[in-house]
């Protein structure tokens, strides 16, 4: 039987490593990705802090599907043909399966908030996260003045990344001999709490940290409009950002 796996997300590179230790007589698994390489999202705030490079945070799903034993296809999935139970690829003829798996990570949704298609920048992708992220950074070294970053979404994620980005642009300055205040990060919260799916002991745990570290929260600021060099909330609070 053929197990096919789309996309290397957390879940399928799980899948493969536990394959390679205890594979399953009488099934063949295959992988189709578009990139060698998959970015584990947990690891990227400690890759926006400088704790870690680009390289770390990246599985080789290649060597990975090698490992398992498993075909690995580097091609685009474009369609699903369930009544033949082929997947269709941009480039390859189509692969047979009789279990199919899908596991391609997410992409925001910006179309929502006016003007973020062109002035916002996703977290996902990570890999072109990553490039604006490095860019950012180029820009701040050789930006005299102040610069204001926005942190839209408070959520687990969204605080990870505001303190991180504070740390590491803080950094970035104090080796250039300047004061780390001369950056500020702004987090915004649609709702009233930081953190809703945590308890309310790691809540105010995070906004003793975000206090101490200067980030300023928005609270109940749900983001509804971004333009160039600012940002806009439902109830008409205004922010310039870079």
């Amino acid at each position: 039987r053929d197990i096919v796996l789309i996309g290397g997300g957390h879940s399928h590179a799980v899948a493969l490593r536990m394959w390679a230790m205890q594979p399953v007589p009488g099934a063949r698994l295959t992988l189709i990705c578009t990139d060698t390489e998959t970015p584990y999202s947990g690891m990227l705030p400690g890759f926006i802090a400088g704790h870690y490079d680009c390289e770390d945070i990246h599985i080789d799903v290649r060597r990975l599907a090698e490992f398992a034993g498993a075909r690995y296809y580097r091609d685009e999935v474009v369609g699903i043909d369930r009544a033949e139970r082929r997947v269709i690829c941009r480039q390859r003829p189509p692969v047979a399966y009789d279990l199919l798996s899908i596991n391609i990570g997410s992409t925001p949704r910006l179309g929502h908030v006016a003007g973020a298609d062109a002035h916002a920048v996703p977290v996902k992708p990570i890999r072109q996260f990553g490039e604006r992220w490095r860019a950012l950074l180029e820009r701040v070294r050789h930006h005299a003045g102040r610069t204001t970053v926005a942190v839209v979404g408070a959520g687990a994620g969204g605080v990870e990344l505001a303190l991180a980005m504070h740390y590491r642009l803080g950094r970035e300055l104090q080796a250039q001999g300047r004061a780390p205040d001369e950056v500020a990060v702004h987090l915004f919260s649609a709702g009233a709490d930081i953190l809703p799916t945590h308890n309310r002991a790691v809540r105010q745990a995070f906004e003793g940290v975000l206090a101490e570290r200067g980030i300023a929260v928005h609270r109940d600021a749900e983001v509804v409009e971004v333009a160039p060099g600012q940002i806009k909330t439902r109830r008409g609070e205004t922010l310039a950002a870079d």
